[in-house]
């Protein structure tokens, strides 16, 4: 039974890396998968990325991914990766509503007090 979880963490692991890798060496790939402003977004002082990271290139399947930086000196804050959701569920939502950078209100975005890119 555990071999599914195993799989699993590999999967997670090898993504992150992926991402990790993609922003560190490519500034070109950074560039291209920099957001500039959400509709409805107010100002912000953190840079924002999302795009996909391809998992298994010989069956074309690819992972979405939405990166938020820290909103203070992101280059030494950690990293997190937070997957949420089942079979059919985006983490977006998650992000959304939870912990991510805004809150949806109407036609407009609030920034959200709670986010964890405000650590510090």
């Amino acid at each position: 039974m555990m071999q599914p979880q195993r799989g699993s963490i590999v999967v997670v692991a090898a993504v992150f890396a992926t991402v990790i890798q993609a922003f560190s060496t490519e500034n070109s790939l950074q560039e291209a998968d920099k957001i500039t402003r959400l509709p409805g977004q107010p100002q912000v002082n953190f840079q924002q990325y999302a795009g996909y990271v391809t998992v298994d290139e010989k069956q074309g399947r690819s992972l979405f991914y939405y990166l938020v930086e820290a909103q203070t000196d992101p280059a030494s804050k950690p990293l997190v990766l937070w997957l949420n959701g089942g079979p059919g569920c985006s983490s977006v939502g998650g992000a959304f509503i939870a912990h991510g950078p805004f809150q949806p209100s109407g036609d407009i975005l609030l920034k959200n007090d709670f986010s964890w890119n405000r650590g510090n």
